[in-house]
C-alpha cells in the first residue's frame, strides 16, 4: 500500500463522517441527550481529523517533509476522543445508566471551568469573589448534584456502598468512585475505562475471531499507544524522528488508527439511524474504508515478541 492508497483511504473516511456529522448537525434540535453528545465528541473527531488529513496531504511526492510529531500527537487525541464517545454513548448501558454518566461528565465540566477561572482568568482574589461565571456555574452544580442523588442507577451505588453516599453531597467529586462499583467505573472524567477494552470490543463487534487473539492484539496495541505517547512526552524518540526518513509503515500507523476510529464511531451512530445508513450505503460508495479497516486489523492480530 503506497502513500496515495493510504491518503485515499482517509479521504474516504472524513467524506463518510462529515456526512454522519451534517446529519447530525442538520437535525441536532431533535437529538436525545445521548446523540446531542456524540454530536459533539464527532464535531472533535471530525475537526481533528481533517487537520491531519492537510498536514499529510501537504507533499504527498515527499513525505519526509510532513510534520510527523504533530500528526502522532493529534492521533492519540483522535484515540482519547473515541474513548470517551465510548464509554459515554456507546457501551452496553441501559437509560439510567447512560444519564448518570452523562450528570457526571457535566459535572467534571462545570468542575474545571471553576478550576480556570479561579487560577487562570481572574488575576486577583477580589476578582475571583466577584466572578459571575463563579457563581452561575455553582448555581449548576447544585442543580446536576440534585439530579444525580434523584438517579435510579446512583441509588443503587448508594444501597452497594454506603461509604461513598455523602460524598457527592460534600462535592467530593474527584474521590467518588473507585474501580470497584458494577460495570460503570466512573471517575472524575466521566470516562474512565481501559483503552484496550474499548478496542477489543469494537474488534469483536467487527470481527469474531479477534477474541482468540486479545493477548496479541493487546500486545500490539500497547506498542501502539506507547508510539504515539512518545511525541506526546517528547520522548529522546521523538526527538530525534525529525532526522530520520518516514516509512510507509510509520504512516500506516497513523492514517489506519485514524480510520478505524473515526469509523466506529460513525457505525455507532448509524446503527441508531438506519434511514441515514439506507441513504449513504457505507459498503457500496465507501469500499476504501473496509480497505483501511482489515489492514489495521491484520496489524493487530500480529505476533510481536
Amino acid at each position: 500500500m503506497n502513500y496515495s492508497e493510504l491518503l485515499e483511504i482517509f479521504k474516504s473516511s472524513l467524506n463518510l463522517t462529515n456526512q454522519v456529522f451534517n446529519f447530525l448537525n442538520k437535525t441536532y434540535e431533535k437529538l436525545d441527550d445521548k446523540n446531542k453528545l456524540r454530536h459533539h465528541i464527532l464535531c472533535r473527531m471530525k475537526s481533528t481529523s481533517t487537520t491531519i488529513f492537510r498536514i499529510l496531504n501537504q507533499n504527498i511526492d515527499n513525505p519526509n517533509l510532513v510534520d510527523f510529531s504533530s500528526v502522532a500527537i493529534l492521533t492519540r487525541s483522535i484515540i482519547e476522543s473515541y474513548k470517551t464517545f465510548y464509554y459515554l454513548t456507546s457501551a452496553d448501558i441501559n437509560e439510567s445508566e447512560f444519564q448518570f454518566r452523562f450528570l457526571m461528565f457535566e459535572i467534571h465540566d462545570i468542575l474545571e471551568r471553576q478550576e480556570m477561572i479561579r487560577r487562570l482568568k481572574a488575576t486577583d482574589l477580589k476578582q475571583v469573589r466577584e466572578q459571575t461565571d463563579l457563581k452561575e456555574l455553582g448555581e449548576q452544580l447544585y442543580e446536576l448534584k440534585n439530579k444525580i442523588n434523584k438517579n435510579e442507577y446512583y441509588k443503587q451505588i448508594e444501597l452497594q456502598n454506603e461509604k461513598y453516599k455523602n460524598l457527592l453531597k460534600d462535592g467530593k467529586c474527584k474521590d467518588l468512585f473507585s474501580e470497584d462499583f458494577d460495570k460503570a467505573v466512573i471517575k472524575a472524567n466521566g470516562c474512565f475505562i481501559n483503552h484496550y477494552d474499548v478496542l477489543l470490543s469494537r474488534l469483536v463487534k467487527i470481527n469474531s475471531v479477534c477474541e482468540q487473539d486479545k493477548e496479541k492484539i493487546n500486545k500490539r496495541y500497547s506498542f501502539l499507544y506507547k508510539y504515539l505517547s512518545n511525541f506526546v512526552h517528547i520522548s529522546p524518540y521523538s526527538i530525534s524522528q525529525p532526522s530520520n526518513p518516514i516509512s510507509i509503515d510509520d504512516l500506516e500507523k497513523i492514517i489506519l488508527t485514524i480510520t478505524f476510529y473515526l469509523n466506529i464511531a460513525n457505525e455507532d451512530i448509524l446503527d441508531e439511524f438506519p434511514e441515514l445508513e439506507e441513504e449513504i450505503q457505507v459498503q457500496t460508495n465507501y469500499p476504501d474504508i473496509f480497505k483501511g479497516l482489515e489492514k489495521f486489523i491484520q496489524f493487530l492480530r500480529c505476533e510481536i515478541n
